[in-house]
């Protein structure tokens, strides 16, 4: 029986582009370790067919089922479901936009818990960012990709989720996830695509978010696109955000950052380009001949 359960949030206002570069990602590289899958939509009725179904299919686990939840739900109050309705050891949970990098991605993950007693949390990326009425250095392991005991998330203090900022405030607020996690006496760390585990005063060192050209991530999102694809004065404004004075200016080659633009906006090449290009010709006639604009596929879903 596999010790872990990994979680996938889809929502069906999505572009499905970024599914299937999320599928691709964990078929492409081995997890290194045995695991069940839930695939959790929104929006879905029972019934409906998925047109992920085949990436589903394909995927190289135990076993995989689908969750379906009302588009009103949010992704906290999701993962709060699936972690007391599954019955391994701990839960991975990935969001909408979550693209693994490396191999053995699962193993490293699960790896940081056994070498590590006091471990509570491990996620892919961390922060020292501001939040609200938190002050910098406000550290958070960020919501988008991160490992933990079913027991413990089932435990923890949600509150009744209703809005996209109740979920910001369980990943940075006063009581957010890592806050619990610390107050319990453990400690959240970060993993890189190496597999070596970095407590919060190491965040910045791991390389894997909003440092350099983040050569130590593990899973990309969209917020280290935003990063990896930001001028150099996007990229300065970021990385003060994230470690305040201690950040390290860090410029990158136009062509460098073109590369990433193109392969986070279309993972699968000319079929995504072609779509954009046919939508944004749609919208151009609709303006031309009067008709309501096509409100499309959202960029970044909740």
């Amino acid at each position: 029986m596999p010790r872990i359960t990994v979680l996938y949030l889809w929502r069906r206002v999505n572009d499905l582009r970024y599914a299937h570069a999320f599928f691709r990602s964990i078929r492409r590289f081995p997890a290194g370790a045995e695991y069940d899958f839930v695939f959790a939509v929104k929006g879905y009725a029972i019934g409906d067919r998925l047109p992920h179904q085949p990436d589903l299919a394909a995927l190289p686990c135990l076993s995989a089922k689908v969750m379906h939840f009302a588009d009103d739900h949010t992704p906290i109050s999701i993962y709060r479901a699936v972690s007391r309705a599954c019955d391994t050891e701990f839960i991975l949970v990935f969001n909408s936009w979550s693209r693994v990098l490396a191999a053995n991605w699962l193993a490293h993950y699960v790896g940081v818990f056994d070498r590590n007693a006091d471990c509570g949390l491990v996620g892919a990326t961390g922060s020292h960012e501001a939040a609200w009425d938190q002050p910098f250095p406000n550290p958070a392991i960020r919501s988008n990709a991160f490992l933990v005991r079913t027991s413990l998330f089932s435990a923890f203090e949600l509150g009744d989720p209703k809005t996209v900022l109740d979920d910001h405030l369980f990943e940075a607020g006063p009581n957010g996830m890592t806050r619990q996690v610390m107050a319990r006496g453990l400690v959240p760390f970060v993993v890189d695509r190496f597999g070596t585990a970095w407590p919060p005063g190491g965040w910045m060192q791991s390389r894997t978010f909003r440092v350099g050209e983040q050569g130590g991530l593990l899973v990309a999102d969209n917020r280290t696109s935003q990063y990896a694809c930001g001028s150099p004065r996007k990229r300065a404004r970021l990385i003060m955000r994230a470690w305040g004075n201690d950040g390290v200016a860090s410029k990158s080659s136009f062509p460098r950052r073109a590369a990433a633009w193109l392969w986070w906006h279309y993972p699968r090449g000319p079929l995504d380009m072609i779509g954009d290009g046919l939508a944004a010709l749609d919208q151009l006639l609709r303006r031309m001949t009067g008709r309501p604009a096509n409100p499309g596929r959202k960029v970044f879903p909740n």
